[in-house]
């Protein structure tokens, strides 16, 4: 199909698509106001009692945790502050027009992915160097991919092709078979539908790790951070950054590793309530992401303390049981439970491996080789799985499984 046929198509679904209700562009005016107050914003909600019912069901909600009912308009905006209720009218606003679309997207899978992204911005905000509001956060996260939903319902078919395989990133394939990428797309979207300019380019460049750590896009460095979060969380709609990537995005934002752990480990609570925001805004449901249940304990062999500091909070956040290396090493407290060493080669010299992979070969262990996803494992190391450094919750599963069942 040609690259003109294909801009016909998704130009046609874009026109197709309702636009954002009017109470939701009346609230971004008022808002924009300076002069504005709460009770300007509640007159404005309470021309739209189906929004207004909507915004108090999600202030009385666990997304808020308020202690007492909320029962008017007025309280509801005092609680969740104006770019709160902006933010949440938008959200309600942009996931409704969506179900208006017919797509072939895994949806289960698209908004597990988005809703993991906004937790994990949201729970990030506070920590970025240039602070930035956590409702603001959450919307930009739940949006940044909603060109993959424009596409799918444009060319079902090639986008589909463009998610067969592992070759390349996801824009190149999206080139590849599309002419067109999903972050394009969503930026295009969210202009058509006037939103501000920063949730455009976080949408456009958060697969851009030069754009999104160059210091001119705070929310899209903190939407990129919390996209590669959302992978590891779950890991079935996309493949996380690179650990280069990750590392200037983490310098740009200010952000250390334990930010990251600590959202990592906030994230599942903030993903729960959402799935009530999402039930009250009328979008499909998400599917919960289990660790494999093995009773696997880990062993992680790097003598890098911040590689060994990321890699098992990661495996901490997934359930599993750790044990020191050295601990290990001289069979100590809970060593007879490993059942999986992950080994980085990267902090080892060839002499190390050579002297420590035979010792674990004579253990009932499987050994795992992790790696950078741009560099291949080792060739003499190639015999091992392996792992990207930066890996998903559903990789380390599949490894577990094809070892334990």
């Amino acid at each position: 199909m040609s690259v003109d046929r294909v801009k016909a198509r998704i130009m046609t679904v874009m026109r197709n698509l309702p636009p954002l209700p009017e109470v939701t562009r009346q609230l971004m005016a008022v808002m924009g106001n300076e002069d504005s107050s709460a009770a300007d914003v509640a007159k404005v909600l309470s021309g739209d009692q189906a929004l207004a019912g909507k915004v108090l069901k999600i202030a009385n909600s666990s997304f808020y945790g308020v202690p007492n009912e909320v029962t008017t308009i007025s309280r509801a905006v005092v609680i969740m502050g104006f770019t709160g209720v902006r933010n949440m009218a938008l959200g309600l606003g942009t996931t409704s027009a969506l179900r208006e679309m017919s797509s072939k997207l895994d949806m289960n899978s698209f908004w597990s992915h988005a809703m993991a992204n906004a937790a994990a911005a949201q729970v990030l905000a506070p920590h970025m160097q240039r602070r930035m509001d956590p409702e603001e956060a959450f919307l930009a996260g739940l949006m940044h991919d909603i060109g993959a939903y424009v596409l799918a319902a444009a060319v079902p078919d090639a986008y589909a092709e463009a998610h067969v395989g592992e070759e390349g990133s996801i824009l190149e394939r999206e080139r590849n078979h599309v002419g067109f990428t999903h972050t394009q797309i969503g930026q295009g979207l969210l202009q058509f539908w006037q939103l501000p300019d920063p949730f455009g380019e976080a949408a456009r460049f958060h697969h851009d790790a030069d754009k999104a750590s160059s210091g001119d896009q705070p929310l899209t460095n903190l939407v990129a951070l919390a996209d590669i979060l959302a992978c590891i969380h779950d890991g079935s709609f996309e493949a996380p950054a690179g650990e280069s990537d990750l590392g200037r995005l983490m310098m740009a934002a200010g952000i250390s590793t334990d930010n990251m752990m600590a959202a990592i480990a906030g994230m599942s609570a903030k993903i729960d309530d959402m799935q009530e925001f999402m039930h009250i805004a009328g979008a499909a449901g998400a599917s919960k992401v289990e660790s494999a249940e093995f009773g696997a304990g880990c062993v992680v062999v790097t003598t890098d303390e911040q590689r060994r500091q990321w890699t098992e909070g990661v495996l901490k956040s997934f359930g599993y049981e750790l044990c020191p290396m050295d601990s290990y090493f001289n069979g100590g407290a809970g060593s007879e439970g490993v059942r999986l060493a992950m080994v980085d080669p990267q902090t080892l010299t060839r002499e190390q491996t050579a002297r420590l992979m035979p010792f674990l070969s004579s253990q009932p262990v499987q050994v795992c080789v992790m790696t950078d996803s741009e560099t291949p494992p080792p060739q003499h190391l190639a015999e091992y799985s392996h792992l990207n450094f930066i890996f998903t919750r559903r990789q380390l599963n599949a490894l577990l499984e094809e070892t334990f069942v």
